[in-house]
């Protein structure tokens, strides 16, 4: 068996690369980006099989192609497409999907992107080893079949997991694990879109709605780098998108400002109506105990392929109809600007509800590419009506524009997207449009993420639970810090009578007690403008009050402050949360704290003296 001592020199340069930061990350991030670019890769391929022998095999429908394989495959209706077999297809398709990952994988089921992002904040990077393989043969399958999904989630998760291998081979500590889990993230997703500049960011970006994981920049971007390297070979470095020679695009008039605010505007909601419909749709599968798991996909196949009989542009990636969207190929979709206007919001919502299909069944596939179709599908639809204003703007732009600020604001990583989007066209001569609308549109979209494993700051997240916590406040029980006499009110009571009381003790809320038993608690904000005064406390009341238990301490209390709209906790005896002990603030918190300080700080005088 061979070991360190059969290579010496090799040896010695990897303990001398490994003593460093610098060192560590550099071979990290280029072991990470050799297999995101290979990975890439071989799911590029896997697609492209699965799509030829199954989809095209079974029905003779072959979608038109994006930038990187523009002109070998045109797609038109023709009376050799067998239409009727599209949802044979995609039932295929999901029966295998739900045997394999059920059999081996149950994580891998749903968008990698979120599952990798989800292994980040919570389960210390660690991602298990056959997730990869897996991941691959059922996003391609999934796709291939004609599942409405992107290839970026399944790379990221693949480059993601191999990061998780590496950290653990190495045998670095679970901090290193999880920089390397986020560098593959940003390494898959911006080798499959050769974007390694917006891939390297959004490693950075994509972990929070409101805040950044800047240790991630440096080894993604040579993770990125090398893996748009190695993928880009074998694609010939093209754009995703091809924007024709004789379309003029750019910032060419301040007047335009106002057209991307509206299309900013439309976009931000357009990701929430994307990230409910998702997630609507995917709690149905999630909940429903009559369906066994391994039909789900098939299911959801099922829906996706009699919706595709009749709008086939809502199968697979749909990057090739963008992509004969922006090269004017208007009679694909129909004729007439009412006409294509119908049919481009008719094609934005289906591909919204086959994503859905798609994905929520518990099939395998990104929601980044999908997400991007349906803004390109917005787009072209406000095109129509937004040119009559603003004759000077092409089509191509809108569509452009909408396409990624509607997924910046769903992703909530708009600088990343926003370079991803130059990136995937080539050009940058949009980038004062794509800034103003994508800003715009995470504006609009507020805290919902298509991503739901996201939190909002670094704070919130438990990859960076120790940096935040307070020694002192861990060791303050809450019994010491809360009000014991508190306010409290019968649920027999009036309305009027609580709004009396609350009003009269300047507080936001009181207690709703009966025999000594909490009840609930009522609110200001749980107060109806049109309500009648004279109902009782008990119809408006909120009946599952924010508690916390006396003999905790005050930094998990804190903790729960701060999501709390009310501002006030209701403490309850340790034995029994029907017992209301007592009740606490942030005012009592900080209070509490402040004795504390002083107490320690006393002591620490006596002890000089």
């Amino acid at each position: 068996m061979l070991s360190h001592s059969h290579f010496p020199v090799a040896s010695r340069l990897y303990k001398k690369m490994m003593s460093t930061a610098t060192g560590k990350w550099a071979l990290m991030g280029t072991l990470i980006g050799i297999i995101a670019g290979l990975g890439a890769i071989a799911l590029y391929i896997s697609i492209e099989l699965v799509t030829t022998y199954l989809l095209t095999g079974l029905t003779g429908f072959s979608p038109p192609r994006s930038g990187l394989l523009a002109g070998t495959s045109f797609y038109k209706y023709s009376p050799n497409i067998h239409y009727l077999f599209i949802p044979i297809s995609l039932v295929i398709g999901g029966i295998l999907v739900g045997i394999i990952l059920n059999k081996t994988a149950p994580e891998a089921k749903g968008h990698g992107t979120d599952a990798a992002i989800s292994a980040f904040h919570n389960n210390g990077g660690k991602i298990r080893r056959r997730i990869p393989l897996v991941k691959t043969v059922a996003s391609a399958i999934t796709i291939g079949s004609g599942g409405s999904a992107g290839r970026e989630g399944p790379t990221a998760q693949i480059a993601a997991g191999f990061g998780s291998f590496l950290a653990d081979m190495f045998h670095l500590d679970e901090h290193d694990r999880r920089i390397a889990v986020a560098s593959g993230i940003g390494a898959g997703i911006g080798s499959i879109f050769l974007a390694p500049l917006g891939g390297a960011i959004l490693s950075t970006e994509i972990l929070y709605k409101r805040d950044f994981e800047t240790e991630a920049l440096i080894p993604s971007t040579i993770a990125s780098v090398v893996g748009y390297s190695i993928f880009g070979y074998y694609t010939g470095y093209k754009t995703i998108f091809l924007i024709p020679t004789s379309t003029v695009i750019g910032f060419f008039h301040p007047l335009s400002l106002f057209a991307y605010l509206i299309i900013g505007f439309l976009a931000g909601l357009s990701a929430i109506m994307y990230i409910k419909v998702f997630y609507g749709i995917s709690r149905i599968f999630e909940i429903s105990k009559k369906i066994t798991p391994y039909a789900k996909p098939a299911i959801g196949g099922a829906v996706v392929g009699i919706i595709a009989i009749f709008f086939p542009q809502i199968l697979g990636l749909g990057y090739g109809w963008v992509q004969q969207m922006l090269d004017g190929n208007m009679t694909l979709f129909g004729s007439g600007y009412l006409d294509l206007f119908l049919i481009f919001i008719t094609l934005f919502f289906l591909k919204t509800v086959a994503t859905s299909f798609t994905i929520g069944s518990e099939g395998s596939g990104g929601v980044f590419a999908p997400g991007l179709v349906i803004g390109a599908f917005l787009g072209a639809a406000i095109a129509i009506p937004l040119r009559v204003i603003f004759p000077y703007l092409s089509m191509d732009e809108i569509i452009i524009v909408s396409m990624i600020s509607m997924f910046g604001g769903a992703s909530k990583a708009p600088i990343a997207i926003i370079i991803m989007g130059t990136e995937m066209t080539g050009s940058y001569a949009l980038f004062i449009p794509l800034m103003l609308a994508t800003t715009v549109s995470y504006f609009v979209s507020g805290n919902l993420s298509i991503y739901r494993s996201q939190v909002l700051d670094r704070s919130k997240s438990p990859a960076h639970e120790d940096e935040y916590k307070n020694p002192i406040m861990d060791d303050i029980p809450v019994y010491t810090a809360m009000k014991k006499d508190y306010l409290k009110i019968s649920k027999n009571e009036s309305l009027r009578s609580g709004i009396n009381m609350i009003r009269e003790s300047r507080t936001k809320g009181i207690v709703v007690e009966d025999d000594g038993r909490l009840e609930g608690y009522l609110s200001i904000e749980d107060i109806p403008v049109n309500a009648n005064y004279d109902e009782k406390i008990e119809s408006v009341m909120q009946k599952d009050p924010p508690l916390i238990k006396s003999d905790d301490n005050l930094h998990n209390a804190l903790n729960k402050l701060t999501k709390e709209p009310s501002g006030k906790l209701i403490v309850y005896n340790e034995s029994s949360p029907s017992i209301v002990v007592g009740t606490l603030t942030l005012v009592e918190v900080a209070e509490a704290y402040n004795m504390e300080i002083r107490r320690i700080k006393d002591a620490q005088r006596m002890e000089k003296s």
